[in-house]
């Protein structure tokens, strides 16, 4: 397929992005990323699994807008072979705002950027953190879910042996109203305490809260939520990135995080803070999600410890903390 190239100079660092776009909105992509500085060509599904983007792009851009049944059946094997990172796009890109495209941009160059270039991570005590001081509560555990979330997440949670001594946090990217229906059908359909995050709520064992798409979480001193407007919204909402680094900073080892089903690399860079931070890092393996990406590039950072279907880690993670609360209990 010919490629719509677009240089920003001789010698430029700035990474090339491949474009897989067969609902038809490759070249208004590739334009508009190339408004923002970046290199890009357009591709098709055989360039983009046989290898042949090796030396001409650092990642690869897969739109689903409007996509073709022989991409999504390819999507298994695209990510196996491809030879650079891959983010997915869901949205449409008629009448989105140059913010968009800008935010779009940004994701790409951070992905495409080398692993050293990542920064220092920050001091490992918990006081250099600004974790909550004197914090007795029980765990907090992150759950980032995507496309196939809600049906992964629902399994796992149907299938916990009793009620964990742990608290929860579901970051589901969804749509902006659609938080409050979720909470009420997994509290419905399951033995937890299922709410919508809302502001002066405090971590307890057995509930569970649903991340906010418009705002984010913060912890203030007693633990407490606080929810606080987001001037700079990102690429995914809400953020599983944003609310993991939180979880890490405010409760160091006594933070967990599991990544289940989702499209594109929303919480790879969030479980390098919790690892970090002495926290537990798990994620749904690539075979029972409907699409691994998320789980899958979770897993690429080297944090995760343990991999399973969300059966098994409903099963593991019961066990985990009985271990953590005996061994505690034995101090």
């Amino acid at each position: 397929m010919g490629a719509a190239d677009s240089e920003t100079g001789p010698g430029t660092r700035r990474p090339a992005v491949a474009i897989l776009a067969p609902g038809g909105q490759g070249e208004a992509l590739a334009q508009g990323l190339k408004a923002q500085g970046l290199r890009t060509l357009v591709v098709d599904l055989d360039e983009a699994v046989d290898g042949r983007l090796a030396g001409r792009a650092q990642i690869l851009l897969v739109d689903l807008c409007a996509a073709p049944d022989n991409l999504l059946d390819a999507l298994d094997q695209l990510t196996e072979t491809a030879a650079v990172p891959i983010l997915f796009n869901e949205t449409e890109l008629a009448g989105r705002p140059r913010a968009w495209l800008k935010r779009l941009a940004r994701k790409l160059e951070a992905l495409a950027a080398p692993l050293e270039m990542l920064a220092e991570p920050e001091p490992d005590s918990q006081r250099d953190r600004g974790g909550v001081a004197d914090y007795s509560g029980p765990m907090v555990w992150v759950l980032g879910a995507s496309f196939g979330g809600p049906e992964a997440v629902k399994r796992f949670l149907d299938s916990m042996p009793g009620v964990p001594p742990a608290y929860f946090l579901l970051a589901q990217h969804i749509g902006d109203g659609f938080v409050d229906l979720l909470a009420s059908q997994l509290n419905r359909s399951t033995r937890f305490r299922v709410l919508a995050a809302a502001d002066g709520l405090q971590p307890e064992p057995g509930t569970i809260h649903v991340a906010p798409v418009a705002s984010r979480i913060h912890f203030d001193e007693t633990a407490s939520l606080r929810l606080r407007p987001d001037p700079s919204p990102p690429l995914y909402r809400p953020s599983i990135d944003a609310l993991l680094e939180e979880v890490a900073h405010r409760f160091g080892p006594m933070a967990g995080a599991i990544v289940f089903s989702g499209m594109g690399d929303d919480g790879a860079r969030g479980v390098q803070a919790v690892a970090q931070a002495g926290g537990e890092v798990w994620a749904q393996d690539s075979d029972s999600c409907t699409i691994s990406s998320m789980p899958d590039c979770a897993a690429a950072t080297g944090v995760v410890r343990r991999r399973g279907t969300p059966e098994q880690l409903s099963a593991a993670l019961m066990d985990y903390l009985h271990a953590r609360e005996s061994a505690r209990a034995a101090q």
